[in-house]
């Protein structure tokens, strides 16, 4: 965190480049410092005996909250600049305290919701290793399922040009296999004779379920490959959809040809 306070107004810029968001850069050097400060107190508070409440990054959080959603592009960009390094200070602020707790909802909430809306590249990220705690949250058991999502959605958005992926749905090539549903593997296969028998022994004491009863899945799944069947639905003898309809049409038309004396004549 020491190396965070050097060289607070340090920013990159091309040769001739007129500086005309000086004041801009002074700010952010400015509220970084403060950032990183803010933080080392509440580290300070929780690690004092008795622990005392962390208060210091809450009572910053409305500044830094005005800051990072100013909707102007120059902001911004001084923002996720690498050598302004600002969002290394807001790692600080969403990292886990001393004593492991997390930091307050409140800042969880606007923090992942500001950055959301920036424009972090390659460069920002490894400069400031955000992406680090952002992978916490979305391992972690601690936060709100809310800000797991949100962590979630900040990973793939931040992971997706580094892998050269698509956010267009219709051009992901997912992976897919094949699959017979009649051919599954039995959940013993790979166990011991002693642990096939325990499964065996599981499966008759456990309660029986109705058939006829609505049961709720209450597990989320996630799939990452399609399953690719090698079965035609319906089997050979299966008629094209719409036939039915059509053999009912058909069957009118006759009754009506037969009604107005237009069928066909028997001898």
């Amino acid at each position: 965190m020491d190396a965070a306070l050097k060289n607070p107004t340090k920013r990159r810029r091309r040769a001739g480049e007129i500086d005309l968001n000086s004041m801009a850069d002074e700010e952010i050097a400015n509220l970084r410092i403060r950032m990183a400060e803010a933080a080392e107190l509440d580290v300070a508070a929780r690690s004092s005996n008795p622990p005392k409440p962390a208060m210091h990054k809450l009572k910053l959080l409305p500044e830094v909250t005005a800051l990072l959603n100013r909707n102007s592009r120059d902001v911004e960009s001084a923002i996720v600049d690498p050598e302004t390094n600002l969002l290394e200070s807001v790692r600080f602020f969403l990292e886990p305290l001393s004593d492991g707790s997390l930091p307050a909802y409140n800042i969880q909430r606007e923090l992942f919701a500001a950055l959301a809306k920036l424009p972090i590249d390659k460069d920002s990220l490894t400069a400031s290793k955000i992406g680090h705690v952002v992978l916490f949250y979305t391992k972690s058991q601690k936060p709100e399922l809310a800000i797991k999502r949100a962590a979630e959605r900040l990973l793939g958005e931040w992971t997706r040009p580094i892998l050269k992926r698509s956010d267009d749905y219709r051009k992901r090539a997912l992976p897919s296999a094949e699959y017979d549903p009649l051919s599954r593997p039995k959940a013993s296969q790979g166990l011991s004779a002693a642990e096939a028998a325990a499964v065996a022994r599981e499966r008759a004491l456990a309660p029986q379920k109705l058939a006829n009863r609505a049961r709720v899945e209450v597990d989320r799944k996630t799939y990452t490959i399609v399953p690719r069947s090698g079965q035609v639905a319906g089997g050979m003898f299966a008629r094209p959809l719409g036939a039915s309809g059509e053999d009912a049409f058909r069957r009118m038309k006759a009754r009506q040809a037969a009604a107005a004396g237009k069928g066909p004549r028997r001898g």
